[in-house]
């Protein structure tokens, strides 16, 4: 049971950080952007990414298989360096969301400029499209 209450913990943050991911790049297309709701959704994103990292290593050192399950499944590396790749890449649109808060409450009335919207939304859609080979790598993991 210990290891169900794992998984079923994992797959909700996973599911949560779909949903974020899914309500960052809504308000990116909003006219205004909702910075500082932008920046606190991000915040929440981060936490919840630290999260599943936590909950996933729980689930590798206590879940039913252990680390000898997953050491040598290239499945299981290839989802790290998959989620890993996604951290680093939501490490860019996490800086423009900070600058983006702090030039709001210099200036009431500041407003993102359309292209650093643009890229960020791309970089965005970049970390949305690579949760489908994730999701891949875990099913396919889960199954050798």
């Amino acid at each position: 049971m210990h290891d169900l209450g794992l998984a079923v913990v994992h797959h909700v943050l996973v599911f949560g950080l779909a949903i974020m991911l899914a309500m960052e790049l809504a308000y990116l297309r909003a006219d205004p952007v909702p910075v500082t709701r932008l920046a606190r959704l991000d915040a929440g994103y981060g936490g919840v990414a630290v999260l599943v990292l936590i909950v996933g290593v729980a689930r590798v050192i206590w879940g039913a298989k252990g680390w000898v399950a997953y050491e040598g499944n290239s499945w299981f590396w290839a989802k790290i360096a998959t989620f890993t790749v996604i951290g680093l890449i939501s490490i860019l649109p996490t800086i423009r969301f900070i600058r983006w808060s702090r030039a709001l409450k210099a200036d009431a009335g500041f407003r993102p400029p359309a292209g650093e919207v643009a890229k960020t939304a791309l970089w965005v859609r970049i970390e949305v499209l690579l949760l489908f080979p994730l999701v891949g790598f875990a099913a396919a993991m889960a199954r050798s």
